[in-house]
């Protein structure tokens, strides 16, 4: 017969109940295997290092997505404008972007 371990007088940590379980405050003497796991659980540490989940990942990537970008507009507006410059010197007259102002042909 099994002896459960039960920390309180009501319950035993492997949840059976009936009358005739016998149970014990002592954890060397359980021979129970659910109340000897559940005895297991309770020691072992609770900070446990894991990969996020597939459902995690999704809803960073969605508020990544959602952020807006905090980039300046000064730094867009230099970025551009070295990028025209140096469509500018390269050879032929179709080298600016299209929608640039006097633009003659494409």
């Amino acid at each position: 017969m099994a002896i459960h371990y039960s920390p309180t007088p009501d319950a035993v940590a492997c949840g059976r109940t009936g009358a005739s379980l016998s149970s014990t405050e002592e954890k060397a003497q359980v021979s129970c295997k659910l109340c000897l796991r559940s005895i297991e659980k309770e020691a072992a540490p609770t900070v446990v290092n894991r990969s996020p989940s597939l459902a995690e990942l999704r809803a960073a990537a969605k508020a990544a997505k959602a952020a807006p970008v905090t980039a300046t507009p000064k730094a867009s507006q230099s970025v551009r404008s070295a990028w025209r410059q140096k469509l500018e010197q390269m050879p032929g007259r179709n080298r600016l972007p299209r929608g640039a102002a006097k633009q003659a042909f494409v």
